[in-house]
């Protein structure tokens, strides 16, 4: 059940909640998993929280009590329209076993009926967390996600979910590609409001993209 351990995980809570909006940031974005330092170049377009929007970035992060989040991408310019989560698990564990081993074992058990239960207790979980964090201000309605395929970087997740606070509800879908990088797991998990036309394919090839260039520092 290793894992499943991982998968649950990575869904402990999927990021539907609209991200800090954003300034231009440093090209190159460096952060810790386990005792591996790693380095992101920021992805064309994207920007990292700058300013007071840090706090505002890390007061979404800490809603998400299982994982941490390393970094906070938004499309330049927007608010929660277009965004990417880099994330890996609070209780670190180094991976045992090649990433092609890994990956097919996650691809496997994910599609097994006990996967899909367990990854549907995960999102329960972290739409009470976010409820609870945000004093019932937003609360997150999110389908359980769907297998939806893997490569020799990610076994992949899709779903579609509805982020709900004042001002309304806001559509939204999103998919995790879950990884291994020199040992360490981690997830990207990219999103989009249903408005702005972007598939599932495309939310594929971006999180492809940026797992792609995450590399260990020097």
């Amino acid at each position: 059940m290793i894992g499943m351990r991982y998968v649950a995980l990575a869904c402990a809570a999927l990021g539907l909640v609209t991200s800090a909006a954003s300034a231009r940031a440093e090209t190159l974005h460096s952060f810790t998993v386990g005792s591996t330092a790693f380095t992101l170049p920021v992805p064309e377009g994207y920007c990292l929280p700058t300013d007071a929007n840090v706090a505002q970035a890390e007061k979404v992060a800490a809603l998400d009590t299982l994982n941490l989040t390393h970094a906070t991408l938004d499309r330049c310019g927007s608010f929660g329209q277009e965004y990417a989560h880099i994330k890996s698990p609070r209780q670190w564990q180094p991976v045992p076993m090649p990433r092609a081993d890994f990956l097919a074992l996650i691809a496997r058990e994910l599609q097994t009926a006990n996967g899909q239960q367990l990854v549907g207790e995960a999102i329960e979980n972290a739409e009470r967390d976010v409820a609870k964090g945000t004093s019932e201000e937003i609360k997150i309605d999110t389908a359980v996600p769907r297998f939806a395929g893997q490569d020799d970087i990610c076994v992949y997740m899709a779903m579609t979910g509805d982020v709900m606070n004042a001002q309304g509800t806001v559509s939204m879908r999103g998919v995790i590609c879950m990884t291994v990088i020199d040992g360490e797991f981690m997830n990207i998990n990219t999103y989009a409001i249903v408005g702005t036309g972007l598939t599932f394919d495309q939310l594929k090839t971006r999180a492809r993209a940026i797992a792609l260039s995450i590399a260990p520092a020097g």
